[in-house]
């Protein structure tokens, strides 16, 4: 069992509801969800010490910035788990997002229930 049962956060950096709806409602005690716009919230984000699992949806973030953001996620917040949601498919992102550290990796319309086993899976892992 993890020694900071206080500290296990989801951070979440998306804009869609839907995907932002499903996060919401997967997270339970003793977990907390943070949940991050791209605009203005990106410096707040990744100076986060006690997120244990980071979604990043890459339509909440330009083209030009996913690289960047995500070599930022696996240097700074290095201790946690990545799951990363396409808003569509492409072998440049999906190589991007798994050479930086992503564990898993989805690409829109997103199924539900296997999201939600997914983060489940995930979280209790951690806890364990």
């Amino acid at each position: 069992m993890t020694d900071h049962i206080n500290d296990l956060v989801v951070a979440l950096l998306s804009n869609d509801d839907y995907l932002t709806h499903i996060v919401d409602s997967s997270v339970e005690m003793p977990w907390r969800l943070k949940h991050y716009r791209y605009n203005g919230d990106l410096l707040e984000f990744l100076q986060l010490a006690d997120v244990r699992l980071v979604i990043v949806d890459d339509e909440a973030v330009s083209e030009g910035d996913r690289g960047w953001l995500l070599g930022q996620v696996h240097r700074n917040l290095n201790k946690a788990t990545l799951l990363y949601v396409a808003g569509c498919h492409s072998a440049k992102n999906e190589r991007r997002a798994r050479s930086n550290g992503a564990h898993y990796y989805t690409v829109k319309p997103i199924e539900s229930d296997e999201l939600r086993g997914v983060l489940k899976g995930f979280m209790n892992r951690v806890i364990r």
